[in-house]
């Protein structure tokens, strides 16, 4: 069975092939279009490079399969729950035209037409496979749990909205998913969240995890905590509630996530961009970000009384706050988290394939252990392009011991090796590398290199030996999406990586799955006695992270980067 699942319609569009039941390709469009997050935008180029990977034509496929459930919307199950919300709040003529909209665009023919004249511009008159459709809390829950390894598994889907769903409960085990709960909108976390990412000056679908960052700089403050409690607070039955009336619904004058009525409950103007943070806003993003764990703490604790179950696999949008992913994992509630690396809507193209899968033919467990799915260049690609665009290169015979040695003396190091990781961090195959042990670096990597704001954090990417030796508690962590608390030796020795609030968000690289970069670690280990790197995206600020090699070279020639190991050619400044 060949399945290219798509997905299309908002923010991050992406394609993944899967042949049987083996991921053999994923890309976003982003990253071939050079547009962040592509929003809007139909994955052709990124279906035209999975099908080229895998070596199919588009005729090979047996269905293109998409992750929304769009029988809902075409039999009035959708329109009947928005008519019950209409009911229950006061409805501005914008909330009408917002539910038309999505009435009209989620429905099959809407979407089956969307996806046919798209395929027909890029392929011609074709006979495509079948189109199907598929739920997207569903996609989200098999994504998370066939990939988790664990036998059997609480998994928690929680997002902005699917379909009418916004967070579900699900109880895996031999080899399926039952469901246990779901809440509807308007009741959402991820729409909270949203909401204040756009109140505090960011943007939404791009910014969270800045106020996720930006909340271990606050303070607990009584006024803002209680302002934040009486928008969201769990129930009594494994889910939660929030006020809609004073988050979603009624006019919006600064934003599509947030109504006038949040400005006037939380007494301030909303931030606009690039104004001074302040401690209030500190505060704020400290007290959102406290409150979504509480409710998520009080969720996950209902639902392991209820089964006993003490695994919990995550997935949805936000699933990508590491820093709740992490004190999940502390909080003694549960014995062990997997948070699927790509659990927002991005990764929704391999959850559409893997959810069709699932129903159609079964899945099997298997732990997710890479994610270097996107396009790669042999070296001798690569040196055509350096000698096409006639920079200065010399060949290395140890690429990463010579990218070791640079780092070792305060270098900052752009990587670019294999195929492109999936997703939003880094995973040492488009990077930029410094010494984790100075926190200058750190600080010209945000000024010189990266454009980025200097509250926010860098991560480590480190060996297995290194995780034993910096955190005194962890789990498996190869993808940078749950945080650990970090211990004295690592404020000591690797302060560039770790928060302000004593945590850590690592990369815990096994050699086996990218031996060229684990050979850089533990490389540098070997020189300095600290077997960790500082790894952030390859990437300036407002722009996708480098795909091929001339994305590579217009970002290292604009930058503040001292040298480029790309392939096994290395490029330096002033040297």
């Amino acid at each position: 069975m060949n399945l290219l699942g798509i997905f299309h319609s908002h923010s991050d569009p992406s394609a993944a092939l899967m042949m049987d039941d083996k991921v053999v390709a994923f890309v976003e469009e982003e990253r071939l279009s050079r547009q962040k997050h592509s929003f809007g935008a139909f994955p052709t180029r990124a279906i035209r490079w999975v099908l080229k990977r895998g070596g199919l034509a588009l005729t090979d496929v047996d269905a293109i399969v998409q992750a929304w459930d769009c029988a809902k919307y075409d039999g009035g199950h959708i329109a009947g729950h928005y008519d019950k919300i209409n009911l229950s709040y006061p409805t501005t003529e914008g909330d009408r035209a917002y539910q038309q909209n999505l009435l009209q665009l989620y429905r099959s023919e809407t979407q089956r037409s969307l996806i046919r004249r798209a395929l027909w511009r890029e392929f011609g008159d074709v006979e495509l496979p079948e189109i199907r459709f598929v739920n997207h809390h569903l996609a989200h829950a098999c994504a998370t749990f066939f990939s988790s390894g664990f036998d059997e598994a609480l998994v928690m889907s929680v997002d902005g909205s699917g379909e009418e769903i916004t967070t579900s409960w699900w109880h895996g085990r031999d080899g399926a998913l039952e469901l246990l709960h779901e809440v509807k909108i308007p009741h959402s976390l991820g729409w909270v969240y949203s909401a204040f990412t756009e109140y505090l000056g960011f943007e939404a679908y791009d910014g969270e995890y800045k106020v996720m960052g930006l909340a271990a700089y606050g303070s607990p403050n009584s006024e803002v905590q209680g302002k934040i409690a009486q928008l969201l607070w769990p129930d009594d039955h494994g889910g939660f509630e929030t006020n809609a009336m004073l988050l979603t619904r009624g006019s919006h004058s600064w934003s599509h996530y947030f109504s006038d009525a949040l400005v006037q409950h939380m007494g301030r103007q909303p931030a606009w961009r690039d104004q001074p943070v302040t401690d209030w806003h500190k505060d704020v993003a400290f007290a959102v970000q406290q409150r979504l764990e509480d409710v998520v703490f009080s969720m996950t604790r209902y639902w392991t009384r209820r089964t006993g179950v003490r695994r919990l696999c995550i997935s949805g949008g936000v699933g990508l706050n590491v820093k709740m992913n992490g004190n999940l994992f502390e909080s003694g509630i549960v014995d062990d988290v997997f948070a699927y690396p790509l659990c927002a809507d991005l990764g929704q193209s391999i959850g559409a394939a893997l959810a069709y899968r699932y129903q159609h033919a079964g899945l099997t467990r298997q732990r997710l252990s890479d994610l270097y799915l996107g396009p790669g260049f042999s070296d001798e690609e690569i040196e055509r392009v350096l000698r096409d665009c006639r920079v200065e290169y010399r060949k290395s015979e140890n690429i990463s011991g010579d990218t070791a040695g640079l780092l070792m003396e305060g270098k900052v190091v752009g990587w670019f090796q294999g195929r492109i990781e999936a997703g939003p961090r880094a995973l040492g195959a488009r990077s930029i590398l410094a010494d984790p042990r100075n926190e200058a670096a750190r600080d010209r990597v945000n000024a010189a290199i990266k454009y980025r704001e200097l509250w926010r954090p860098f991560c480590p990417s480190m060996t297995r030996e290194g995780a034993e030796r910096y955190f005194d508690r962890f789990t498996e962590a190869p993808f940078m999406v749950i945080t650990f608390r970090a211990n004295s030796r690592a404020k000591a020795e690797i302060p560039a990586v770790v928060h302000v609030d004593g945590t850590s968000r690592p990369q815990i690289v096994d050699e086996e799955t990218n031996p060229r970069y684990h050979n850089v670690i533990a490389e540098f280990g070997r020189l300095t006695g600290v077997p960790c790197v500082l790894n952030t995206s390859f990437n300036i600020k407002g722009e996708p992270i480098v795909c091929t090699p001339q994305d590579a070279l217009r970002t290292y020639f604009a930058t503040g980067l001292d040298a480029l190991a790309i392939g096994n050619c290395l490029l330096e400044k002033f040297r």
